[in-house]
């Protein structure tokens, strides 16, 4: 496995200040009188006070080129970015601003989960040029026992402004007991075929912590890890998107959208996953997946969505 220096912290600066807001901002919580936010609106959509949170944007160098090499490398891409970033690179520069908009939420920032991620490639992103990075709280949805929250990422040049469009879906947890799930038919299976497979070991989280900034210790350190709903180590969402969306681009598969979510996290160290892909629908799109050894009674699904 490809080591990750230490050294990129240097470039995690802004991340690792934002997460030092999001701890002061929690235990600043914990001291004040509790409160609970207003109820939502009739149609239980965004509150008002929700509704007028301002998009951030920033203007930020390019990433370094070590870097870039790192995380290329972390990812498992082989080419096809000379001069360019992978687009799913999105995750290292947009974390602060995204960070940025939950601070200004009034919920518990230490019960946000990842849920899944899409991306719409509409340009190669430069390699060597600032980028012009832009989020804004898109949805705000209040379900029982959680609130959905989807923000937009907007990535580009003074040139050419809208190169890669991110949504990255997120949910704060409630307290208070979980709603029973409602049981659904489950539909037709798909007729999987497998691309490709990687795996990980117990030191991938702290590598892509330190390829993006997000040191959750749910992902690197085990004993807070296996204090967590997770009881173990588990690598970000967003990570095992990435060796996912590498494999896809190594064995020739063709798309400029990608929408999944997080079903199940990736336990670390974990066995070989496949990465799968059915055939394509009428309106082009082309059900993926991200499976492991199941308990018997199929195969685990750890990410699942749709590209075309």
């Amino acid at each position: 496995m490809t080591a990750v220096p230490y050294r990129l912290l240097r470039y995690q600066l802004p991340m690792l200040l934002t997460g030092a807001r999001v701890v002061g901002h929690t235990v600043l919580k914990a001291i004040a009188p509790a409160s609970r936010p207003p109820a939502p609106g009739a149609d239980g959509g965004a509150r008002p006070a929700e509704a007028r949170i301002a998009p951030v944007a920033r203007v930020i160098d390019a990433p370094a080129a070590d870097l870039v090499a790192q995380y290329i490398a972390w990812a498992g891409a082989v080419g096809g970015y000379e001069g360019e970033l992978p687009p799913h690179m999105v995750s290292q520069w947009s974390l602060p601003l995204v960070g940025e908009l939950l601070l200004r939420m009034p919920y518990k920032l230490t019960s946000v989960i990842n849920q899944g991620v899409g991306l719409r490639m509409h340009g190669p992103l430069p390699r060597d040029t600032p980028l012009q990075v832009s989020a804004a709280v898109e949805e705000i949805e209040h379900t029982p026992g959680r609130i959905k929250v989807v923000v937009a990422v907007l990535t580009g040049t003074a040139r050419q402004p809208s190169l890669v469009e991110a949504r990255l879906h997120m949910s704060f947890l409630l307290p208070g007991p979980r709603p029973a799930k409602t049981a659904h038919a489950r539909p037709d299976e798909p007729q999987w075929r497998t691309v490709g497979a990687w795996q990980a070991d117990a030191r991938d989280g702290l590598r892509f912590a330190l390829l993006t900034g997000d040191f959750n210790p749910i992902h690197w350190c085990g004993p807070l890890a296996r204090r967590s709903v997770f009881r173990c180590l588990v690598l970000h969402g967003f990570g095992s998107f990435v060796r996912s969306y590498e494999i896809l681009r190594q064995q020739g598969v063709s798309f400029r959208e990608i929408d999944v979510r997080f079903v199940k996290p990736v336990p670390l160290p974990c066995p070989a996953l496949s990465v799968q892909i059915a055939p394509p629908g009428p309106d082009g799109w082309r059900a993926v997946r991200l499976a492991g050894p199941g308990d018997g009674a199929g195969d685990t699904t750890h990410l699942a969505g749709n590209l075309r």
